[in-house]
């Protein structure tokens, strides 16, 4: 009986010793100052902070710092999967987490697997290839997971779940993107964080047409550009903040300023001639451009939108949308405004008229 009681308890201690070790896991750590913390073992997960041990020593490094992890021993398919989603082949990425075997991962790997299959459904959701409402579901379920809320990604998520939501632009839909906002820029120890949340809240100000709000808003994350408190993402936040800037200036009809803050940023070239980010500089300058009355100025503002850096589908839209009203009305060439009718059909399903 006792040589029974025994290799039970031996059976015991080894079945939690095993299940102790699947919660460590090693892994690589990318911070956005450009650091990387190596073969750090994560202690505690959270949405705030993690706990690792690295070199010996246990380390807290801040949510908001992070710019991603690479899990040691991950399936070769990872790598895959996020070269997929930083192309926003959101598909292959779909089709790619398929192959994953779930008996390949340990717990923190199943949550990045989940979260890359929610983040690429969000991404479909942006192009237009899936109902935004149908994405909102599925985050929704996601955050509803007590172990998904305190996955480091949570925060991510809860960006684009509120971006999503003003893209539908209903009163209820705008209350839920300010939520998330808040919360992101209440997260703790992470200025990084609450920048984002800030501008995400001076974002639904202007469509709500509150300028002192936004104004507000913006010129909190552009002091906290300036006290180096982002440093890593320090130009990304500069040109958000100050296109927002800008455009809560046309708003309070302060065009001309509006169109030297915008001019100011090219002028410093914050960020280069390839990023992206370019289409919310000239969508911003054409905006103000337009608002005092300068519409040949602002159709070049907008066509550096359309030629250039349509890769984003809410940008490149606002691009034509303005374009189209500028040759119909304000320039009189009907056959141009038409042009732009046909490329934003044939690209986005949008009728004409």
């Amino acid at each position: 009986m006792k040589r029974h009681l025994l290799g039970y308890v031996f059976a015991l201690v080894f079945l939690m010793v095993s299940a102790a070790q699947a919660q460590v896991e090693k892994c690589h750590i990318s911070l956005h100052s450009g650091d990387l913390i190596r073969s750090a073992t994560i202690t505690k997960m959270g949405r705030d902070v993690l706990t690792v041990d690295a070199g010996g020593s246990s380390e807290k490094v801040a949510v908001g710092n992070i710019s991603s992890i690479t899990f040691v021993g991950e399936p070769a398919e990872m790598k895959d999967i996020r070269t997929y989603l930083a192309d926003s082949r959101f598909e292959d990425m779909l089709d790619t987490l398929k192959e994953v075997s779930p008996e390949q991962l340990s717990v923190n790997m199943k949550k990045e697997v989940e979260y890359l299959r929610v983040r690429a459904v969000a991404g479909l959701a942006f192009n237009g290839s899936v109902a935004i409402p149908k994405a909102l579901t599925e985050m929704k379920k996601y955050f509803s997971s007590k172990d998904n809320s305190e996955y480091y990604r949570f925060y991510e998520l809860s960006e684009l779940y509120a971006n999503l939501n003003m893209l539908i632009g209903t009163e209820d839909a705008l209350k839920e993107a300010e939520g998330a906002f808040q919360m992101i820029a209440s997260a703790k120890d992470s200025p990084i964080l609450k920048a984002r949340g800030l501008i995400g809240a001076g974002n639904i100000a202007l469509m709500k047409e509150k300028a002192a709000e936004a104004e507000k808003a913006f010129k909190a994350v552009i002091t906290m550009v300036k006290n180096q408190e982002v440093e890593g993402v320090r130009d990304e936040m500069e040109v958000s903040a100050s296109c927002g800037l800008a455009r809560a200036e046309v708003l309070e009809g302060k065009t001309e300023e509006a169109i030297a803050e915008i001019q100011k940023i090219f002028s410093a070239n914050k960020i280069s001639a390839e990023d992206p980010m370019n289409a919310l500089l000239y969508n911003a300058l054409g905006y103000a451009q337009l608002k005092a009355n300068k519409p040949k100025d602002a159709a070049i503002a907008y066509m550096h939108t359309h030629l250039l850096y349509n890769g984003n589908k809410q940008q490149h839209i606002e691009a034509l949308d303005a374009m189209i009203k500028i040759f119909r009305e304000e320039l009189r060439d009907e056959n141009r405004a038409r042009d732009l009718e046909g490329i934003k059909a044939s690209r986005y399903g949008a009728k004409k008229g």
